[in-house]
């Protein structure tokens, strides 16, 4: 296959958990007795648990209870890989998408926010009021450079998120190089002008708007989350392979079960006989 025709696989959470929910179907059909991250110590306990209930005798009823332990361990296997995938599932990040197909209205401005609900702290909040009573208050004016300059000096955070935004605004132009440094104040950095500000002033605002909005919606936009959730639970459950596999399991199990029994009733039979 060419280079350019690989996908490289799932890029997303949820396309990688997809992918690798082969596993719940493999890990149950292995042949392998002791697959990857699992001990042989803890399938031998597992193995003399059943050796001590049935107590075999001869090599096919040792034959049998080794099956049935086989079987056994790989219920458990299921089990656990299962619990893992699901927990990955319920867990994995939600995305816009599933926000909007859940009822959140479409605004594109709140996305960002979406990603990461955790940053809506009181404190973000209340950063952003004030930026965007700023903002507000300086599009009904002409900014002066000596205002900025007075931002710098006594207001060293709504300075740098005048920088951040000025930096998003003209994102990918050669305004982007001139402040590619912010990540610390230097000497020589590039003065942040006034005439810079106030074209960025719209982005700004909508950019604080959109938090408030998600502050003022937040509890709606938790219970959407817990909705998202339900569904995804809804649909692992409708998936018919673990399902599938753990019955298989299932029946293999106690059919060997039930041979096992035949096997042990005929010995003791064939013992009484010749006693």
């Amino acid at each position: 296959m060419a280079r350019g025709n690989r996908t490289g696989g799932p890029k997303t959470q949820l396309g990688k958990l997809a992918s690798s929910k082969n596993s719940l179907k493999t890990g149950a059909y292995s042949v392998q007795q002791i697959l990857p991250g699992e001990r042989q110590e803890d399938f031998e306990e597992l193995h003399k648990m059943f050796i001590d209930d049935f107590q075999p005798i001869g090599v096919v009823e040792a034959s049998l209870v080794h099956e049935i332990s086989l079987l056994a361990w790989k219920k458990l296997r299921l089990e656990r890989v299962e619990n893992q995938y699901l927990y990955g599932v319920l867990n994995a990040t939600l995305i816009p998408e599933e926000y909007f197909a859940a009822g959140l209205p479409r605004k594109e401005e709140i996305i960002w926010l979406l990603q990461d609900l955790s940053a809506m702290t009181e404190g973000f909040v209340a950063k952003h009021q004030r930026y965007l009573n700023w903002a507000r208050a300086a599009e009904k004016r002409t900014l002066k450079q000596e205002e900025i300059n007075q931002i710098q000096r006594d207001d060293e955070d709504l300075y740098m998120h005048l920088k951040r935004e000025v930096f998003e605004f003209h994102s990918g132009s050669a305004m982007q190089i001139r402040f590619i440094r912010w990540a610390g104040e230097t000497e020589d950095e590039p003065e942040l002008s006034a005439e810079d500000v106030a074209k960025s002033l719209g982005n700004m605002i909508k950019r604080s708007e959109s938090v408030l909005y998600v502050h003022k919606h937040l509890k709606e936009i938790t219970n959407i989350q817990n909705l998202i959730r339900d569904r995804r639970l809804k649909a692992f459950m409708e998936s018919a392979g673990p399902i599938r596999a753990y019955q298989d399991l299932s029946r293999a199990f106690f059919k060997v079960l039930d041979e096992l029994r035949k096997q042990q009733d005929w010995r003791l039979k064939n013992k009484t006989l010749e006693s």
